[in-house]
């Protein structure tokens, strides 16, 4: 019988990995996060998914919880995003560091029950694109985080290592950038997929800023944790999850293109804001070891997951 231990099961990510989790493979899911909502979650899968509600930076409590699931698998999705990192830094580095070091003490205390243990890390260990030469952006590449929630998944993937070389389980940091689809409504980079919303209501909006992203469509981020957890793997990986690049205004323009073949059919007026910055986020992210490690994670092309995510919004 396969547990996963999901932290952070009910956001935009976490209810895509429970999907695929427990279509693919687990027979059980078990969530930790500070709400019971479900609203994110296909009903199909409550009676196999069993919510534990308390804090990620209450250690005795992500213990109790973990002890009391006895997981085969754990997949670390809990974490304030830039923004709320930025407003609130302290309460950011709690939640960032302090609850990603509780679940990896947590996890400690499984011995041989546990079989891997997946860490979401993130792009923002990057830097900037053109502080990479080359058409790619390679996991070696040294870290260069241009903030605060940048520097704290590079603690992440820290902690992560010296799990892995103390206890021998496999272990998996996946480095994500920007998902889109339904569901992602928080963050600096939720914009495109609002930009969706508002195309599919026949209203305007302004993307409050431009440049080139790395785009991962929520079913394919849900899938590649998910993969990450049941693939076969030995030792420690970090990977780049698939993704494609664009400009934005590339991606504005696949949402006019596709708007009319999911039956909207007033104009789409998607655009940005007359003072938006360029963004210097990274993009082009090898996936080349991905693929070595994890054969089977797919990727969504741009048309088909903004047409899935129209047709969502529509509904």
């Amino acid at each position: 019988m396969t547990i996963a231990f999901v932290s952070g099961p009910t956001g935009c990510i976490g209810a895509a990995t429970v999907a695929y989790l427990l279509d693919n493979g687990a027979d059980k899911v078990v969530g930790f996060c500070r709400s019971g909502d479900l609203s994110r979650i296909d009903a199909k899968y409550h009676e196999r998914l069993k919510i534990i509600t308390g804090d990620i930076t209450d250690r005795q409590a992500v213990v109790a919880a973990v002890t009391q699931a006895q997981p085969n698998v754990i997949i670390h999705l809990a974490a304030f995003q830039t923004p709320a990192c930025e407003a609130t830094p302290l309460l950011g580095m709690d939640v960032n560091v302090g609850g990603t070091a509780n679940m990896f003490y947590a996890a400690r205390q499984l011995g041989s029950t546990l079989q891997r243990f997946v860490f979401a890390s993130s792009s923002a260990v990057y830097g900037p694109r053109d502080m990479y030469a080359g058409p790619v952006v390679k996991t070696p590449m040294p870290y260069q985080p241009a903030n605060i929630y940048g520097f704290w998944k590079v603690a992440g993937e820290g902690m992560a290592i010296a799990f892995h070389k103390e206890t021998s389980i496999p272990t998996v940091s996946v480095r994500l950038s920007t998902t889109y689809g339904p569901g992602r409504d928080q963050g600096l980079t939720s914009a495109p997929t609002t930009a969706l919303k508002k195309a599919a209501a026949g209203l305007p909006f302004e993307i409050p800023y431009r440049g080139r992203e790395h785009y991962h469509f929520v079913a394919d981020v849900g899938a590649g944790f998910a993969q990450a957890a049941l693939e076969p793997l030995d030792g420690y990986a970090v990977i780049n999850l698939r993704g494609i690049s664009v400009d934005e205004g590339e991606f504005i323009r696949l949402i006019s293109a596709v708007a009319p073949q999911v039956g909207i059919t007033s104009d789409i007026d998607i655009h940005y804001a007359a003072d938006a910055p360029v963004m210097p986020f990274v993009c082009d992210l090898d996936d080349e070891l991905t693929l070595e490690v994890f054969p089977n994670m797919p990727l969504t092309s741009l048309q088909d997951g903004i047409r899935q995510s129209l047709q969502a919004f529509l509904a």
